[in-house]
């Protein structure tokens, strides 16, 4: 059974469609956990690793591959995403903390763009 969504709908999908597009032109395999990773330091940070983890549901060992590929050096000496920046809190040295890189901060207005254009 075919439905028909109103216009709204329709702009609403095509705008998510504008934002993975604008996160391709990063990496166009870049894992849906590291988008994830992204957007959580891009809405709270600078934050607590572990606030990633509660708060996208995600593994701590996966919260760590993630903002190690998202910043500046990913696994075997690969280089990362420059998007974000870790260090240890200083307050508790078991926690990182993470925040965007100027590089993710621009990422994140190219994305709040892309979602806000209208759409004819």
């Amino acid at each position: 059974m075919v439905t028909t969504r109103d216009t709204g709908e329709v702009k609403h999908l095509y705008q998510m469609i504008k934002a993975v597009r604008t996160l391709q032109a990063i990496d166009p395999r870049m894992q849906l956990q590291t988008v994830m990773c992204f957007l959580m330091v891009a809405n709270f940070g600078p934050c607590h690793m572990s606030n990633i983890k509660e708060t996208a549901n995600l593994s701590q060992a996966s919260v760590s591959r993630n903002c190690a590929a998202l910043g500046k050096f990913h696994k075997k000496g690969q280089e990362g995403f420059g998007l974000v920046e870790t260090w240890e809190d200083p307050m508790n040295r078991k926690s990182k903390l993470v925040k965007l890189t100027p590089k993710g901060e621009a990422l994140k207005d190219a994305l709040y763009e892309a979602l806000s254009k209208e759409i004819v």
